[in-house]
């Protein structure tokens, strides 16, 4: 094995394209491990071991988990909602409600992380097609492609093809009815020049709260990529597809979970009164197909410079799903109904023997004991015993085509290595919702296929343009890192019904500037500092709210400083991190008022997006490896961030501080005030994990504590705020390797993962509100059987 840690990483890319020819005629290739990047900023690279923690269930989201900064939840041990995923690292997020972290594969961007037409990185690859996972804390290689890099970025890397061909076949078991069927065939080297392999998985679980009827997660996954050497030229091609249905899980209050700490409020007994039935598991779905393609084509001009160009498309479409407990009345700008567009003028929850709606006695009381209190008169009690009760379902659909292209050219020229390059996109996102009438709701939810409403169908259309060059100066034992980027964002909005095209637009950033600095101290010691200013550009959902005012929102940036060391030696490797960060113009949707105590199911385009001012974040992130002996390794990790808001709450302070009030004199509920900690953001992190290895036996591990993490205003007079408690979870694997040689068998593999050992009760990710968040998942444990043919 060797370790490159000292100049860039251009010289070995190089000699990698002009010696890839002669591997084709090799029957292995001499493994190459970078363990930490000679770079001017903070950057993460996951070991094996972290990969071995998960079972092959688990999305490939979770293997990071142990990496400085980072929190990864997810609403099962197995990540089968996307709806309940979170990711936090320095303060950043991904959730529900925000996208400030970005995303790649293989260096090809991943469309977004939302949840409406988004996709993160387990939509794409399978665990077992993984190779590593690049992170880069605080700040991103100049050259990702992501327009959500506030607070660094992560590019999953997939494994290239083997030279050797085989078969791999695994079945993984595990509890919630965990079942998984996974198929890899390897081409080995074909014409002289070519490698390649082809997968497909079948994933299925159960949600782990409640029995029957409580939904899980069903998903088709395929995989195929190629590897040609031409001499100079090396083409890569990639392409995966995922197609998923995911029940959701719920997020709960902190009163909530006190009361019963294993269940998110969702039920799985259908009742026939659409108060209660509203809440049934399955009614809340998430559907998802993906399919993304890439070519890279890597050209080596000279022994001194690398052309690298790869166009992409992205395919996207899905649904979300609820169950509203009633039927709407829409009527269109006149007042008449209508099926499409419009606004609605009513609700009802039962109706007679002829369909038309019902209203309550005037003297029955409405309210029904039950947390998500709709007060819109579904209390059967309200209705003579003849009456019908009656629902809806709700979809809303999402579509998007993704086509792009990134090209990138490095140099040396003596002592500069000099990389530019450009990103270009164009996207188009469809986005519609319609409401369906569930048939009969004292039966099941089985709905007509015909809408009745067609609420809104609205088409985003975005183009992008990226440019960097950055050039890194080597004098000796120094590095100098100089560059420049900027984000062309171009925005436009296409009202199907009211065939209204928006005015397009512009959510360019400035010039961006980064700078930084490498300093070799001895041969197993380096200096870095970096200093970077991060973009994210207004999303395309800013667009679907009518109230938003666009001239007034300006884009997200953060302005992020980097001080640390790495030291590696035969058996330790350690890295430390020091860093500040400014984020400004954060911008925040505010949901508009509503008279109902409950879920607002027909919000539509109403509400807005504001800039809500900023956050400074400061905190270090340490991390070791060292080996006690040839078999046994120790990580170790720990992160210290203080994060906090740098104004008030705009949509419930004036600029004095000074709450605002509504019409009737009654104080606007606030968020947060300046100098607050950051809702949902834990103020340390601390990792210990082992690993054993002997022979063909292995054995690990791991324990992770996340602090204590503040949420919203529970009083505004008082400044008392909900508080989530810290949390340890702890999980170990083990598994057996052999090369058997026996009949058609090559070698079979053993692996054996318990997640959550000690059955930790605990919230998890948050909504990003401050006032519901996930219950972490149970202990939860899977076997699986791989064999090698």
């Amino acid at each position: 094995m060797r370790t490159f840690t000292k100049r860039s990483t251009l010289s070995l890319a190089i000699t990698l394209a002009f010696s890839t020819n002669s591997f084709a005629n090799t029957n292995e290739i001499e493994e190459v491990t970078v363990v930490a990047k000679p770079t001017s900023y903070a950057n993460s690279v996951i070991e094996q071991s972290m990969i071995e923690q998960q079972s092959s269930v688990s999305s490939v989201l979770s293997v990071m988990d142990n990496l400085p900064g980072i929190s990864i939840n997810e609403g099962d041990a197995f990540g089968g909602d996307d709806w309940s995923t979170t990711i936090t690292m320095r303060g950043f997020s991904i959730d529900g409600n925000q996208q400030q972290l970005g995303m790649t594969v293989d260096g090809i961007p991943n469309g977004g992380s939302n949840y409406g037409g988004g996709a993160k990185a387990n939509r794409y690859l399978d665990s077992e097609n993984l190779a590593t996972v690049e992170v880069g804390q605080g700040t991103s290689d100049i050259a990702s492609a992501s327009l959500e890099a506030l607070g660094g970025t992560f590019n999953f890397v997939s494994k290239d093809p083997s030279l050797e061909r085989g078969t791999t076949f695994a079945y993984t078991n595990g509890d919630h009815d965990a079942t998984r069927y996974y198929f890899k065939h390897e081409t080995g080297t074909l014409f002289d020049n070519t490698q390649a392999y082809v997968s497909y998985s079948q994933t299925n679980t159960s949600r782990w709260i409640g029995d029957g009827s409580n939904g899980g997660k069903d998903n088709q996954h395929a995989e195929a990529k190629f590897v040609s050497n031409f001499n100079a030229l090396t083409v890569t091609g990639r392409l995966s597809y995922d197609d998923v249905s995911e029940t959701n899980y719920n997020s709960v209050s902190l009163q909530q979970f006190a009361q019963t700490p294993n269940w998110d409020q969702l039920t799985w007994n259908w009742t026939g009164v659409p108060h209660f039935d509203q809440m049934f598991a399955e009614g809340w779905g998430t559907l998802r197909e993906n399919a993304l393609g890439y070519v890279k084509f890597e050209y080596a001009i000279s022994p001194s410079s690398l052309l690298t160009i790869s166009p992409y498309y992205h395919k996207n479409s899905g649904r979300g799903d609820w169950i509203p407990p009633y039927l709407t009345s829409p009527v269109d700008k006149d007042g008449n109904p209508t099926t499409e567009g419009g606004t609605n003028a009513g609700s009802y929850g039962f109706a007679d023997s002829q369909g038309k709606p019902l209203t309550p006695n005037a003297n029955c009381t409405d309210t029904l004991s039950w947390p998500w209190d709709s007060g819109t008169g579904l209390n059967p009690a309200c209705y003579p015993d003849s009456a019908i009760p009656v629902m809806s379902y709700r979809h809303t659909h999402y579509d998007k085509d993704r086509l792009g292209l990134t090209a990138d050219y490095k140099l040396t020229l003596g002592m500069h290595d000099i990389e530019a390059g450009i990103w270009l996109e164009q996207t188009d996102r469809d986005e519609s919702r319609d409401w369906h009438k569930v048939i009969d709701a004292r039966v099941y939810h089985h709905f007509d296929s015909t809408p009745y409403w067609t609420q809104y169908k609205n088409t985003f259309e975005t183009d992008t343009f990226k440019w960097y060059v950055q050039d890194s100066i080597s004098l000796g034992d120094f590095t100098v890192n100089l560059g420049a980027k900027q984000y062309l964002v171009e925005l436009q909005k296409y009202d199907h019904f009211a065939d209204l095209r928006s005015d397009k637009i512009n959510s360019d950033s400035d010039v961006l500037f980064s700078a930084g600095a490498l300093y070799q101290l001895t041969s197993s010691t380096e200096l870095f500092a970096s200093f970077s200013e991060n973009f994210s550009a207004i999303k395309d959902g800013v667009l679907e709210r009518d109230s938003s005012t666009l001239t007034e929102i300006e884009p997200e940036t953060a302005e992020n400083i980097d001080f640390g060391v790495r030291y590696k030696a035969d058996r330790l490797s350690l890295t430390a991190t020091a860093y500040s960060i400014a984020f400004d113009n954060r911008i925040t949707f505010i949901a508009p008022g509503s008279d109902t105590g409950g879920i607002d199911y027909t919000i539509g385009t109403n509400g807005s997006y504001i800039n809500v001012g900023g956050i400074d974040s400061q905190g270090i992130e340490l991390s070791a490896s060292y080996m006690l002996t040839n078999e046994w390794n120790i990580y170790t990790s720990y992160t210290n961030n203080s994060s906090e808001y740098a104004s008030h709450d705009p949509s419930a302070y004036d600029a004095d501080g000074v709450i605002l009030k509504d019409e009737d004199g009654k104080a606007l509920p606030p968020s947060f005030k300046k100098g607050d900690d950051v809702i949902d953001s834990p103020s340390d992190m601390f990792v210990l994990s082992t690993d054993y290895y002997s022979g063909d036996f292995r054995f690990g591990i791991s324990a992770k504590y996340t602090g204590e993490r503040l949420g919203a205003f529970l009083d505004e007079q008082t400044r008392t705020r909900n508080k989530v408690d810290g949390y340890t979870v702890l999980d170990i694997n083990a598994g057996y390797a052999a090369d058997v040689n026996a009949g058609p068998f090559k070698s079979i593999d053993i692996a054996f993962a318990v997640t959550n050992v000690t059955d930790k009760q605990y919230l998890a990710g948050g909504t990003g509100n401050g006032s519901t968040y996930f219950i972490g998942a149970p202990r939860t444990a899977a076997l699986t059987f791989t064999a090698n043919f």
